[in-house]
């Protein structure tokens, strides 16, 4: 998720750069929904601060009817406090959800279009092969071998789903344990399995 000051910061950029992915962010819902959180956050710590003082005063106050009217008015205070938290709660949810609309914002330098035809060739190496033949892309030579099934796996994930299957699946895994071995042992990174159930925050 974006952090919340890069938006502050500069609203226009990140609606840009998000126009430039064609995804229309609601950059200005976003920041009255964090204003109000502010705001919010802002009264009710005020409150809660009035609150502190009332019962520091309770305890000093040896008065029964001034007890009493202080105990009323942080009665008071407590019911506003649940108030605005409740509005808070419900204002971080909202902004929550927006957030997560807004996708990762693309380097200044990739190149602006309505799909991967949009995409620049920025280097090549080596020699592109001249066959005698019609090459045949990958998908078909990897339904050809029965290492990757688009149509079972397009019925599980939508559009570009596959299912990696016999050689294919042994290749991924083996791909898999060749990153995580150089990784460990070249480069001083730590392998870690964390639990498969996480919290929905954390998804």
């Amino acid at each position: 998720m974006l952090d919340i000051q890069v938006i502050r910061d500069d609203p226009e950029r990140v609606r840009n750069l998000a126009h430039a992915k064609n995804i229309d962010v609601p950059v200005d819902d976003i920041l009255t929904l964090d204003q109000r959180r502010r705001d919010a956050i802002g009264q009710v710590e005020t409150l809660r601060a009035e609150r502190n003082e009332g019962s520091r005063l309770v305890g000093q106050t040896r008065d029964p009817a001034e007890r009493s009217r202080v105990i009323g008015e942080m009665k008071g205070l407590g019911e506003r406090i649940a108030a605005l938290d409740a509005r808070l709660r419900e204002t971080e949810a909202q902004l929550h959800d927006l957030m997560l609309g807004i996708p990762n914002l693309p380097d200044p330098a990739v190149p602006i279009g309505p799909d991967a035809g949009s995409n620049e060739v920025v280097a090549v190496r080596g020699t592109v092969p001249d066959f005698a033949f019609e090459p045949k892309p990958h998908w078909e030579l990897a339904e050809a071998l029965g290492i990757i099934d688009f149509e079972r796996g397009i019925k599980i994930s939508g559009t570009r789903g596959f299912v990696m299957r016999g050689d294919g699946a042994r290749l991924q895994r083996a791909l898999v344990t060749w990153m995580l071995d150089v990784h460990t042992q070249r480069h001083g990174y730590s392998e870690v399995i964390p639990p498969q159930l996480v919290l929905g925050d954390m998804l």
